[in-house]
């Protein structure tokens, strides 16, 4: 089979990075949180077996895949900074791998992510594994939920009403207040 494109070594796929855990949550049932205190663009990589998307009523922590250049190495324009919408290779489903990183939250309304994507991708077009790039935005303490957003179109095509995700054991960032009070992303 083809070689994994993953940047991680067989124990860390099998089992994820050590430095995060999954942990049950009393709403959600899974969440992951940082399993020791993370710096600031501290990276990890969310990954899967590629596939087509799944409809929105079944059980899905897919991710869109859009695979590098296999020239450059990326997929976005250099100038813009923009992820290039042209390549879209269906998606990366993390069942039935070690990937951890599908229990990230999705932040509720009163509270902000901690990670985001890069849009440095792993994998080869029409390739059989592929991941995507996170890295922390600020400092993560120790048992707090890793939060990225998923979209504003996630929830209403699912009928699901967004809801806030932190706990007193595992918090969730909460938005910061702006000058006038206002809360910000």
């Amino acid at each position: 089979g083809e070689a994994i494109p993953v940047p991680y070594c067989d124990l860390h796929l099998k089992s994820g990075d050590a430095a995060l855990k999954v942990v049950h949550h009393p709403v959600v049932d899974k969440v992951l949180v940082a399993n020791v205190d993370l710096p600031a663009n501290y990276r990890m990589v969310f990954w899967g077996h590629r596939g087509r998307c799944r409809t929105s009523d079944k059980e899905d922590r897919s991710i869109s895949f859009y695979p590098p250049n296999p020239q450059t190495g990326r997929n976005f324009y250099p100038f813009t900074k923009t992820l290039r919408r042209d390549n879209y290779n269906g998606v990366l489903n993390p069942e039935s791998t070690g990937d951890i990183l599908q229990y990230a939250s999705c932040p509720g309304p009163s509270e902000r992510q901690n990670i985001k994507s890069t849009f440095q991708y792993f994998g080869l077009r029409n390739g059989d594994i592929g991941g995507l790039e996170f890295v922390t935005l600020e400092p993560v303490k120790a048992n707090t939920q890793l939060c990225h957003w998923y979209g504003s179109h996630w929830w209403s095509a699912r009928n699901m009403k967004r809801q806030d995700v932190g706990t007193n054991r595992f918090p969730a960032p909460k938005r910061r207040k702006t000058a006038k009070g206002s809360k910000t992303r």
